[in-house]
């Protein structure tokens, strides 16, 4: 098996795992409040986290001067995580799969205005239509869809947001270790939720708590393949297998919840999807045009 299939399988079994933890939240959603579930995912992490920053000898907190940007990744990863909590509590599982798809678009957007990044006319009529698909799953109307529709917009623009601030970091001379990055994040999440989740704390039964656990599992393990997957190949040769995330999540709101999308959701999941594969495309043939000159 070659690395680019490795690295295939890889990206599935992450955006599965990211999937599966979808689920578990929207499993105690129910009973276990929103800043509870993020400080149990992220407190699962910190211990992960830990030990991946040792074994590799990484540091835990970075260097010095780039710790303000660690704060502001964390920052905006902390907010991702909440909002894309809350979005999943309340929609389909699906419905909100595919709105957080639309991160990489938010990447895109973010990585032009920060990091002054060139974009192609594909791209941004790749941008365009992802919008529209998106606002095909919202179908706006003044109902109680309309809110969590708009924070799962949010989320994926938090992640976005998280992301450059990753690429950014990851492109200084005194550049961190992804694992350092994870552990720094994780461990400002559990500290800005605590106080949240003392607050309103409900102590969850054995279930929940085992359930609570593999959100944190499944987030460390979406975590660990991602990184494996970009570690084997580049990003623009497999990224695009990312969106079958949004098959299984759909799949696993069926099954597990009994969720039926309407047809709006489908060709709204479809839109998005597609743009990506344009997106994917632009990318692929950019990078054969770079390396043929």
């Amino acid at each position: 098996m070659d690395n680019r299939t490795k690295g295939i399988l890889s990206l599935i079994a992450s955006t599965a795992s990211f999937a599966c933890m979808g689920a578990m939240v929207k499993m105690t959603g129910g009973n276990i409040p929103l800043m509870e579930q993020v400080f149990f995912r992220n407190l699962v992490m910190v211990f992960i986290a830990a030990i991946w920053v040792k074994k590799h000898d990484a540091l835990f907190f970075g260097h010095k001067g780039n710790r303000h940007l660690l704060l502001l990744r964390s920052t905006f990863g902390f907010l991702g995580v909440i909002t894309t909590f809350y979005a999943t509590n309340n929609l389909y599982l699906g419905d909100a799969q595919s709105l957080l798809k639309l991160s990489p678009f938010a990447v895109t957007i973010m990585a032009v205005i920060f990091l002054k990044e060139k974009i192609t006319r594909i791209r941004v009529i790749a941008l365009i239509s992802a919008f529209v698909g998106a606002l095909i799953i919202i179908n706006p109307q003044f109902n109680s869809r309309l809110f969590p529709s708009l924070i799962a917009v949010a989320a994926a623009f938090c992640a976005g947001t998280a992301y450059v601030f990753v690429s950014y970091i990851s492109r200084k001379p005194n550049k961190e270790a992804g694992f350092t990055i994870i552990f720094f994040f994780s461990a400002f999440s559990c500290i800005m939720s605590l106080p949240f989740m003392l607050y309103v704390f409900v102590k969850p039964t054995l279930l929940q708590l085992v359930q609570l656990l593999f959100i944190g599992i499944f987030a460390a393990m979406g975590q660990y393949f991602v990184t494996k997957a970009y570690s084997l190949t580049d990003a623009s040769a497999i990224s695009i297998f990312d969106y079958v995330g949004v098959i299984i999540a759909t799949v696993l709101g069926r099954l597990v919840f009994g969720e039926s999308l309407k047809t709006t959701s489908y060709i709204g999941m479809i839109i998005i999807i597609g743009s990506g594969l344009i997106s994917y495309l632009d990318v692929k043939n950019m990078k054969r045009r770079d390396e043929l000159s």
